[in-house]
């Protein structure tokens, strides 16, 4: 009889592995690609850093003529834009004291024109003052009634008016 304590009989696993034997082994294969990835790109990393490292080393070193042929390098586009930043400050300059002759040309032309309509304005006036008004609504004299009384001549008598 079988004893409590013994282990009931259990299914083995081998079926299994034998059935799914090839994903395994595919997930190992991919398992070592990804390691070799990423080997290869600390590689990568640390070649990159130990060539910066030595190109700092070498310019730390270096004398003074490397040190300024690449300065020199680095500020000739800084000369030629400032050049250039030269050029269009004198044009610019040009510019703007040719407007100002033209402001100071017009401003002239606009005292001018004052003056001359101020003149004409006085001549015109001075025209309405002597010359006798066309039409008898323009002559103040005879809008006023009171001023203007009929003549008094000697013998004669206006008619009276009667309605």
């Amino acid at each position: 009889m079988p004893s409590r304590l013994d282990p009931p009989d259990m299914p083995r696993l081998d079926v299994l592995y034998e059935e799914f034997g090839e994903g395994a082994a595919a997930a190992l294969h991919a398992r070592r690609r990804r390691t070799g990835a990423r080997l290869l790109m600390l590689a990568i990393v640390a070649l990159g850093l130990g060539v910066i490292g030595a190109l700092a080393f070498a310019w730390s070193n270096a004398d003074g003529r490397l040190r300024f042929e690449l300065q020199s390098a680095a500020t000739a586009p800084k000369s030629a834009e400032r050049a250039a930043a030269q050029e269009e400050i004198e044009r610019l300059r040009g510019e703007l004291d040719a407007l100002k002759n033209d402001v100071r040309e017009l401003t002239e032309a606009q005292h001018q024109a004052a003056h001359t309509i101020a003149a004409m304005k006085a001549a015109e006036e001075d025209l309405r003052r002597h010359a006798p008004p066309p039409y008898w609504y323009s002559n103040p004299a005879a809008l006023n009634f009171a001023i203007a009384s009929p003549p008094q001549s000697a013998g004669f008598a206006p008619p009276s008016r009667r309605r």
